[in-house]
């Protein structure tokens, strides 16, 4: 059985300027798969004014589920589902007379079954998984030393990655993401015991760990989990019962 989570809150900083949440969320499942994006808009424009990014996410997460639900899962797949995305949003923009470079977001995909993990990543924030041995990984473009990230439309910049047999698995923005993996000395370092309460909690406790978690920023994630006791094994190969 299969189990999706996702909350999306507004930040205190644009809650005190009265700007729109600029991080937008879509899911799609059915009885084998599940399809997520996490998008986040880039706040300030040009001009160094509050953006409308808000309409880049909306557009892209909706775009993204749409475009890769139901689809049979594989990297080229979720590629495809960036290219879609990105051009769209290309002409999204143009039709609406709206300046490409004022109106950008980043963007986290993902295409999970309960064999495989097929994450696609542009811009920051990251992706938690645990396996079906317990183990954690931990997935980004790259690290982030600091505040510029590169949008959707940067194709060159996309990162994709896959992880066989995932369990749980963890989409953020970089408002809650940053605040649960940090860089020190080089390298990705968490709280186990901390990731691991996002990693196992059902609606309201993902609700009310993103409402405390620290920080200003607009607060996305999606948790994707199946059920251990419902995730069925292959029958051994010297099994006869596997013929």
């Amino acid at each position: 059985m299969m189990k999706i989570m996702q909350v999306s809150l507004t930040g205190t900083s644009h809650l005190m300027f009265q700007v729109p949440n600029q991080d937008a969320v879509a899911v799609y499942s059915d009885s084998e798969t599940a399809v997520a994006a996490v998008c986040d808009g880039v706040s300030l424009n040009t001009a160094g004014t509050w953006s409308c990014s808000e309409i880049a996410a909306g557009y892209c997460a909706e775009s993204f589920v749409g475009c890769t639900a139901g689809r049979q899962p594989s990297t080229d797949v979720v590629f495809r589902g960036f290219q879609h995305t990105a051009t769209g949003l290309l002409q999204e923009l143009k039709q609406r007379n709206i300046p490409w470079m004022d109106c950008q977001c980043t963007m986290l995909g993902v295409l999970v079954t309960p064999d495989m993990l097929i994450a696609g990543m542009a811009g920051d924030g990251g992706i938690i998984c645990e396996d079906a041995e317990g183990e954690l990984q931990v997935l980004v473009t790259r690290p982030k030393t600091d505040s510029m990230v590169d949008p959707v439309i940067l194709a060159s910049a996309w990162r994709f990655a896959r992880v066989p047999e995932p369990r749980k698995v963890l989409v953020m923005s970089d408002g809650l993401f940053d605040q649960l993996v940090a860089l020190e000395e080089g390298e990705l370092r968490a709280d186990l015991n901390q990731v691991r309460k996002w990693l196992d909690a059902d609606q309201e406790q993902l609700e009310k760990l993103a409402a405390t978690a620290p920080g200003h920023d607009d607060k996305t994630a999606v948790l994707i989990r199946f059920a251990k006791d419902e995730v069925q094994d292959l029958p051994d190969s010297g099994d006869e019962s596997a013929a």
